[in-house]
């Protein structure tokens, strides 16, 4: 199931929320709540981070369509793929 079939097909289309807020929801959002900001949630010089580095050129194109591949993982300062 792709992006753009999962968002055509919401139950309720007025209560979806965007791909910038939803990530906002699950990453500084998420850290402040749990007084963490000052270490997680956001990519800053000496916070922990893991992250993936995907093929798209834009944020604004990978939001609209979801169509981007995985280039290489970061966990824990490690880069864990490829």
């Amino acid at each position: 199931m792709s992006y753009i079939h999962f968002k055509q097909t919401a139950w309720i289309p007025f209560e979806c929320i965007s791909f910038t807020d939803a990530l906002t929801a699950h990453t500084i959002s998420v850290a402040r709540a749990a007084f963490m900001d000052h270490h997680l949630g956001s990519l800053s010089p000496g916070n922990l981070a893991d992250f993936v580095v995907l093929s798209s050129n834009s944020w604004d194109e990978f939001s609209k369509d979801g169509s981007a591949s995985v280039l290489a993982t970061y966990v824990g300062r490690k880069q864990m793929y490829p």
